[in-house]
């Protein structure tokens, strides 16, 4: 049996037009490993040629792209292992001839069609997209083969160059603190081959900060006859996914809903009751919420 072991570096689909066949007949089997039929850059393929006759030393073997209409390599015996770097021209057909020592019969194998795929860039998304997190937020991280949707692969991720989780599911979610800052990239792996993987995604920065406190501010604090006076709420982010909760009482105990209080707008609440008023943001899922406000007393 013959092998020749090839690294894929460059990638192209070539279509091929038909090719006279020189052999008399197909004898050999031509198989590959892994049997797979698309490969990504950096992954290794073996050609596998076997005449099912005789002993190995009295054949040798030419490996045929019958798109390039040229050999790859030429064996000598079972013993002889080449390595080659598979170039740009190398997606194909393939077709072993085979000859024998000290005659002129020639044989040819089957055909293999070997796809090189350019799609294995790594894509990263992120949920949620916002440019500045806060400390016990929950973030969802995604790490995507493009067209390699329907292989099973394990994500292997870097912060900062350093590796920080290996799993076997594209999401990686987890609960963000200030030390998770950082620049972080994906890199994935076949599950049945360690050695095939893809190139790093490009490296996208996540930033944390501490817990925000909600800041309350107000206008007059003297509620005229008949009227309100009006509060704002506000975080030091200028997200907009921010909603505000409001509190009323000594210990924050009352929750203010419409039936108490107008809200004009997002951040705006107007009161016409007495007494110590609170607020806080939220936002996400699962709901995030920022510290308490420090009061305010209308009287």
């Amino acid at each position: 049996v013959a092998k020749t072991n090839f690294t894929v570096m460059s990638v192209l689909v070539k279509y091929c037009k038909s090719r006279k066949n020189i052999c008399e007949e197909k004898y050999p089997v031509l198989t590959i490993e892994p049997n797979w039929s698309t490969f990504y850059v950096g992954e290794f393929v073996t050609f596998i040629c076997d005449m099912n006759e005789g002993h190995d030393f009295d054949w040798s073997y030419l490996l045929l792209n019958m798109c390039e209409s040229r050999s790859l390599s030429l064996y000598i015996d079972s013993q002889e292992q080449t390595q080659r770097m598979l170039s740009i021209t190398y997606s194909g057909v393939y077709q072993c001839i085979s000859h024998r020592w000290c005659s002129y019969e020639r044989k040819c194998s089957n055909t293999v069609t070997v796809t090189v795929s350019v799609s294995n860039k790594v894509v990263v998304t992120r949920r949620p997209n916002w440019p500045q997190m806060f400390s016990g937020e929950t973030i969802t991280l995604t790490c995507e083969v493009q067209g390699g949707e329907t292989t099973e692969w394990t994500y292997e991720w870097k912060r900062d160059g350093l590796v920080v989780d290996w799993i076997n599911g594209k999401d990686s979610t987890f609960i963000v603190s200030e030390s998770s800052s950082g620049d972080y990239m994906c890199q994935c792996r076949r599950r049945d081959d360690w050695l095939s993987s893809t190139m790093w995604s490009e490296a996208f920065r996540l930033s944390v900060s501490h817990k925000p406190r909600a800041k309350l501010t107000k206008g007059p604090t003297t509620i005229p006859v008949g009227g309100s006076v009006t509060l704002s709420c506000s975080t030091s982010s200028s997200s907009s996914a921010w909603k505000y909760v409001w509190y009323r009482g000594e210990n924050c105990s009352e929750l203010l809903t419409g039936e108490e209080a107008v809200f004009p707008s997002n951040g705006e609440i107007n009161v016409s009751e007495e007494g110590l008023h609170w607020c806080r943001g939220k936002r996400g899922q699962p709901v995030y919420y920022t510290i308490l406000s420090d009061p305010i007393s209308i009287g």
